[in-house]
């Protein structure tokens, strides 16, 4: 399975240790990957479709977000972002913005802010060029088995099963 291969190759690479010291850190229950159960979310996807979340932090404080989405035989693309739990706000990359930036120089328009609720849930912002696309929840259950993330204004929520 191509897309598993592709996605064990970047968590070695993204694999990091809780910073215990940090300021701005990220809440410790979201650290893990989840992937997506479509059928709890009440989605339609195609049977063969993947949709995989991996958080962690590093030494730093600095929590690593990465989604992988896609087929089994692709395409599939990525998202990846790098943030303190702030507010503040931090550029994030895909596989077309980041293919732009190497051709034509092109920094990313896209970035991404969160802060902290509680031990158990994320507010998180995504803007483009300044301006917000999409802001939320991400909320890991209580028995830390289940991730919802919800867009404020939308009905549709996404409901990740750890892994």
């Amino acid at each position: 399975m191509r897309l598993t291969g592709a996605f064990a190759f970047v968590l070695v690479l993204t694999a990091s240790v809780w910073a215990q010291d940090s300021p701005a850190r990220p809440a410790p229950l979201i650290v893990g990957t989840w992937k997506l159960n479509a059928e709890k979310s009440g989605m339609r996807v195609p049977p063969d479709y993947a949709e995989i979340r991996q958080y962690s932090v590093r030494p730093d404080g600095f929590l690593v977000g990465l989604l992988f989405t896609g087929r089994v035989q692709g395409p599939y693309s990525y998202l990846q972002f790098a943030a303190r739990s702030d507010g503040k706000d931090y550029p994030e990359y895909s596989d077309r913005i980041v293919a732009d930036m190497v051709a034509a120089g092109t920094p990313t328009p896209r970035t991404y802010s969160e802060t902290i609720d509680d031990e158990y849930t994320t507010d998180w912002t995504d803007k483009v060029n300044g301006r917000i696309t999409g802001h939320g929840k991400k909320i890991v259950s209580k028995d830390g088995k289940t991730l919802t993330i919800t867009v404020d204004g939308s009905s549709q929520v996404r409901i990740y099963d750890r892994q």
